[in-house]
């Protein structure tokens, strides 16, 4: 899963990206703007396969993993090109985390404005509006030109209808999000990777002093329907290089109980209805990440493409049971051991074997 660290320049999305990845990225206030992304890859904290682990004892053990993306700062001009070379890689991402600046800074403050978090975020969802109207516009004018010369297929009617759609959305000065379309109109428009169409988690960064004065501004962000937190973008970065006992120490002084690692990846996990199952063995433990409601042979699909054609049944029991029970054989002696077909809607924390034939 790609997440997109995104927001006005020197709100300190670097910061936390180094926060999260261990990385030492140049962050001085002073420094130019960075003309790519940064690309860092976080492990998922998970107690259930570090415990599956010991368990099993296998050669591997492998965690779920995020790739977070810290991206230049965007729509910073209202006269920004919306097809600017980097918005294809921002769009490309499942969901963005947009960074804004809360902590005080009077140099900052005199080229960006005050600290408003409620104004720039007013500001970005107009700006990924009007970037999604331009691109809906044109393809639209593209596909009424297509018919003046006899170009109408069943899916490029499908797509006009889904667009005019999207299109009077955006003119409502709504995002795509909250539109529901047909699961065919869904499709036809899948390709487009519209901005207001992704998850969007909102992260308020404070400096240490102001962290906890930051409620009235969380509570009016999460009003409007956004999920949100607090950061000390700075304080993150430097608990990143303690030890652990020194985390726990800092953390509790914070009043928090877990890093914005850990934070933010689960955060992640809520914002696109993803949960975890697991594949246990000698050879390997390992975690799946896959969308709630997803079912037994597309997740078979998610290990191995021959798993989900061949699909035959999935052996399943719960990680819950398993660790209460202490073992498969105990979980078969009290029939807890199941076997589910490709229908069964996969569970967080299911452990599966498949059975198929190719």
């Amino acid at each position: 899963m790609k997440i997109a660290l995104i927001g006005p320049p020197k709100s300190g999305k670097t910061t936390i990206f180094n926060a999260l990845t261990g990385a030492q990225h140049e962050m001085d206030k002073y420094s130019p703007a960075a003309s790519e992304a940064n690309i860092g890859i976080v492990q998922v904290t998970d107690e259930r396969i570090t415990l599956l682990s010991e368990l099993y004892k296998p050669k591997k053990t492998i965690y779920a993993n995020i790739e977070f993306h810290d991206f230049p700062g965007i729509f910073a001009r209202e006269s920004e090109n919306p097809e600017s070379a980097i918005y294809p890689e921002i769009k490309s991402c499942e969901a963005f985390v947009l960074i804004l600046r809360v902590f005080k800074d009077e140099e900052l403050d005199e080229l960006y404005g005050p600290v408003d978090p409620l104004k720039m975020l007013s500001h970005f969802e107009d700006e990924m509006i009007l970037s999604d109207m331009l691109v809906v516009e044109k393809r639209i004018e593209k596909i009424l030109l297509g018919y003046k010369r006899g170009i109408k297929t069943a899916a490029i009617q499908i797509e006009e209808k889904a667009l005019n759609l999207i299109l009077e959305q955006l003119q409502a000065n709504k995002s795509i999000r909250d539109l529901d379309l047909a699961p065919e109109e869904d499709k036809a428009i899948r390709g487009f990777q519209f901005f207001s169409a992704k998850p969007l988690l909102i992260l308020l960064n404070s400096s240490e002093s102001e962290f906890k004065k930051q409620n009235e501004a969380l509570d009016a962000i999460r009003q409007r329907g956004f999920m949100a937190q607090v950061i000390a973008g700075k304080f993150e970065q430097e608990l990143s290089g303690l030890n652990e006992e020194d985390t726990e120490l800092f953390l509790a002084d914070m009043g928090m109980e877990h890093s914005i690692k850990d934070r933010l990846t689960m955060l992640c996990y809520e914002l696109l209805g993803l949960v975890s199952f697991f594949t246990v063995g000698t050879d390997e433990v390992r975690a799946w990440t896959i969308s709630k409601g997803t079912n037994a042979v597309n997740a078979a699909g998610k290990i191995h493409s021959d798993l989900a054609r061949g699909f035959i049944r999935a052996e399943c029991f719960g990680y819950a049971a398993l660790i209460q029970h202490g073992s498969e054989k105990h979980l078969k002696e009290k029939g807890l051991f199941r076997l589910e077909g490709k229908e069964y809607l996969v569970q967080d924390g299911d452990i599966l074997n498949i059975r198929f034939s190719v």
